[in-house]
């Protein structure tokens, strides 16, 4: 792959951060260098794979093809989730794995307008006017979920067993904020920032027809954002965290970058992990 630029945000440098700096310099270099005797290889337009987290305990790949998120698994191969699709690119069947054994189904039917109808069988009510989805199962607990334009959660609510709720925030079709809320407290909140002039979200398109089942099952799967049409240049917790988690970049000109995160706090200090891996081209 060739590395060829560095991109990142941040506030008034330090040694720490410089060194991290120079660091990722001197990686970018190297894969720079190494990249002239694989110069014919040919770049696509179709994303292969992102790997979250390397070198984390919460590592996961992505896998892509036509398009489409079709599998989630761990470094090793591990299945965690797969994904099937109808003619119409629509999600129909989401499969967890632990250790590699399928461990829960999920199977979506879909109404003439693309709403979803059921899941496993079990009827969802759809409100247009209001754009909200509705669910009750058995007496146990309850959910409703009001969807934006794209049909992605805006606020979901579950009252009763496992009761919890989540907002949304988004301009222009990216994320802004997202909030979890667990027994009247905010348990998480990310309120992510966007630039005009950084690159598009390449994975977008390719996880909206999952986001949108996600929506209803698992409002989680946007944690970090990955399904807003942009890629965010950082994000913040609100007034009672005091750290900013800050984006960078190392682009390539085949069609690779990789996403960092530097985590400064009121003294300016630094960490730095890996965030995302994106790449065009089998590896």
């Amino acid at each position: 792959m060739i590395l060829n630029r560095i991109v990142f945000r941040f506030g008034t440098p330090n040694p720490f951060l410089m060194k991290k700096l120079f660091f990722l310099f001197a990686v970018s270099t190297i894969l720079f260098s190494c990249s002239n005797d694989n110069s014919n290889t040919a770049a696509t337009d179709s994303i292969k794979k992102v790997i979250f987290y390397r070198n984390s305990p919460d590592a996961r790949q992505w896998n892509f093809s036509n398009d489409l998120l079709t599998s989630i698994t761990l470094l090793d191969g591990t299945l965690v989730e797969a994904f099937t699709y109808d003619i119409q690119k629509r999600l129909v069947k989401d499969v967890k794995y632990t250790n590699g054994v399928a461990t829960e189904t999920n199977d979506i039917v879909y109404n003439t307008n693309n709403t979803i109808k059921s899941i496993n069988g079990l009827e969802y009510t759809y409100e247009a006017a209001t754009q909200t989805y509705a669910y009750s199962y058995s007496g146990t607990f309850s959910m409703t979920c009001q969807v934006n334009s794209d049909q992605l959660a805006l606020n979901y609510s579950r009252t009763g067993t496992d009761a919890k709720e989540y907002h949304f925030a988004y301009t222009n079709g990216n994320m802004t904020s997202f909030e979890k809320v667990t027994n009247g407290t905010t348990e998480v909140l990310k309120n992510f920032h966007f630039e005009s002039t950084l690159y598009g979200n390449p994975i977008a398109s390719a996880v909206l027809p999952v986001a949108r089942v996600k929506s209803l099952l698992d409002p989680d799967f946007f944690i970090d954002g990955q399904a807003s049409k942009s890629i965010p240049v950082g994000f913040d917790r609100g007034a009672s965290d005091p750290y900013y988690y800050n984006y960078g970049m190392v682009i390539g000109e085949n069609k690779y970058f990789s996403v960092g995160i530097e985590v400064l706090d009121n003294n300016n200090d630094v960490d730095f992990i890996q965030f995302a891996e994106y790449y065009y081209q089998a590896q």
